[in-house]
């Protein structure tokens, strides 16, 4: 699994050619000042960690998300949802602490309400309780549309009520629809998640 030689890595990310990536590549985007990439970085980390890699990223990923590392890497949640994702036996383990990091100011917590939405089906029953813990941060972040996009396509994803404030929340927000960054009001983005 080498980078080809005249094939840029974003190229790879871009035409979602995963295989011709390494791990250790993948993860740098995680670090990305394009956001798009990051994304893309996540879901590479995702196709190629499994079994006891997978737990071995995740570990990693969230090393790299405490003060202690000095290596902090603002994709990390979108990384540790992607291989939770891909490997729901490994992810077990660390659904509760993932969802806690909703808790850390520090961290990119779109990224999380996002990577709860990807993996809802493995988190739902997770400790703290993904619903209550997003329908807390909205509160705290309802200003952050961009945050609101994600945690409202997480609640949707969780089977969860859209608080009522929201429903008609016709504010824009940058939101990864899978196949790159769109700016799309909050309200159409409720009718199409």
């Amino acid at each position: 699994m080498i980078i080809l030689k005249f094939v840029k890595a974003e190229e790879l990310l871009e035409r979602r050619e995963f295989e011709k990536l390494t791990p250790k590549v993948a993860m740098k985007f995680l670090y990305h000042p394009n956001e798009f990439y990051r994304f893309r970085g996540a879901e590479a980390l995702g196709y190629l960690c499994k079994g006891e890699k997978a737990r071995n990223y995740i570990l990693r990923l969230f090393w790299h998300l405490s003060d202690e590392s000095g290596a902090y890497c603002i994709g990390a949640p979108l990384g540790i949802a992607e291989i939770g994702l891909n490997n729901p036996e490994v992810f077990e383990g660390f659904k509760n602490r993932f969802v806690s990091l909703l808790d850390d100011w520090e961290v990119e917590r779109k990224y999380v309400a996002y990577g709860i939405a990807r993996t809802a089906h493995l988190v739902k029953d997770a400790y703290p309780n993904p619903v209550e813990k997003l329908l807390e941060v909205l509160k705290e972040l309802k200003d952050n549309p961009d945050f609101v996009a994600y945690a409202l396509f997480a609640l949707k994803r969780l089977k969860a009520e859209i608080p009522n404030e929201f429903k008609k929340d016709c504010r824009f927000a940058k939101f990864y629809d899978g196949e790159g960054i769109k700016s799309i009001r909050i309200c159409e983005l409720l009718d199409i998640i």
